[in-house]
């Protein structure tokens, strides 16, 4: 199971890292961004499932819908990537049916305030990430922000360690999201403060 955490916060960490370098102009980052959180995403789900992480399990499902969105809005060879979604979507499905299900007799799916809250606002930020207007990603990134301050906990206090980490770095890269992707709103912001 810990590797299940820890290779989906590795390739999440990449995905934020890479989402935080996209910019006005620049989305290429945010289509390898969407990749890399599709295969955090696979990893993720299974850990959480075998957790009883009820309300992070659907965010995870969501998780999927919009990265593979994200991938597709993105693509410039959107045959090859759906090719590729449904090969992999194909061997997680097949993984899933013979590893994960068999093991989840003993899994706890206790649904907690706290969880629901934060992956509500997470889910929410997914689906504005994928936005062409800049200043709707910009909020996504607001939300992330709030939402893994909340994750941050959630994974101190269930010794989830990995993921804790994952959301602390997560931190970071909304703030530095936010900061690329609204370059130029925060820079008129000071200027007209400056006066």
């Amino acid at each position: 199971m810990i590797i299940l955490e820890a290779l989906g916060a590795i390739f999440s960490i990449l995905g934020a890292y890479l989402m935080s370098m996209s910019s006005k102009e620049d989305t290429k980052p945010l289509y390898f961004g969407f990749v890399s959180f599709f295969i955090s995403n696979l990893a993720l789900l299974t850990f959480f499932t075998l957790n009883g992480k009820v309300p992070v399990i659907i965010q995870m499902i969501l998780f999927f819908a919009t990265a593979i969105l994200g991938i597709y809005k993105l693509s410039k060879d959107k045959k090859r990537d759906i090719k590729l979604i449904i090969l992999g979507l194909s061997i997680y499905i097949f993984f899933l049916i013979q590893i994960v299900l068999p093991n989840m007799k003993n899994t706890d799916f206790t649904v907690l305030p706290v969880d629901l809250i934060a992956s509500f606002i997470a889910i929410v930020g997914s689906f504005l990430l994928s936005s062409h207007n800049h200043k709707i990603r910009g909020y996504a990134f607001i939300c992330f922000f709030v939402a893994d301050v909340i994750f941050v906990y959630i994974g101190y206090t269930n010794m989830f360690y990995f993921f804790m980490v994952q959301s602390a770095f997560y931190l970071y890269t909304s703030v530095k999201g936010y900061r690329s992707t609204m370059k130029e709103e925060i820079k008129s912001f000071f200027n007209k403060n400056k006066k």
